[in-house]
């Protein structure tokens, strides 16, 4: 089987841009072979440091050129302002949106832009997740795998 090229651009919380790489690993032995659009340190050596540079002349670009955001969610990745922002970002210009869990994460890592603009909720599954890349719409998960209800009323709430 010869792989399927993509163009993706990964949302993830600063501290998981480590995990990008087994990302691309876990969906290549699953037939894509991604071309990478994300933003990170390791892939795009910058200095800058204004929010709207950030954010206007660095990411929109990138993600326009993708054709799927893929949003990896680990620990406080809900609590990331770039992440909701990309979220958002990428339901304005359409794209496909897919969210994945890493190892360890809660519903309470979950992104309030990914419930309202999401296509996709799963776990850490080639499979699933190069279905939902190619644009198939699956029940969504718990980080346990188990089926949820993307509902925002279906997230656990805390008090502060």
């Amino acid at each position: 089987m010869s792989d399927e090229l993509k163009n993706i651009f990964v949302s993830h919380q600063h501290n998981d841009a480590d995990k990008i790489e087994s990302f691309k690993n876990l969906i290549g032995k699953h037939g894509i072979d991604m071309r990478d659009s994300s933003i990170y340190e390791n892939k795009l050596k910058n200095n800058a440091k204004n929010e709207q540079y950030i954010k206007q002349e660095l990411i929109k670009p990138q993600m326009r050129w993708a054709g799927t955001v893929v949003v990896l969610i680990g620990k406080d990745t809900a609590k990331s302002d770039y992440v909701n922002w990309e979220i958002k970002t990428a339901a304005e210009m359409g794209k496909r949106i897919v969210g994945v869990y890493l190892q360890g994460a809660k519903e309470e890592d979950i992104p309030s832009e990914l419930i309202e603009h999401g296509h996709n909720l799963i776990g850490w599954n080639g499979e699933k997740i190069t279905k939902a890349i190619d644009g198939e719409d699956m029940d969504w998960e718990k980080p346990d795998g188990s089926p949820r209800n993307n509902s925002p009323l279906d997230l656990p709430r805390y008090q502060c």
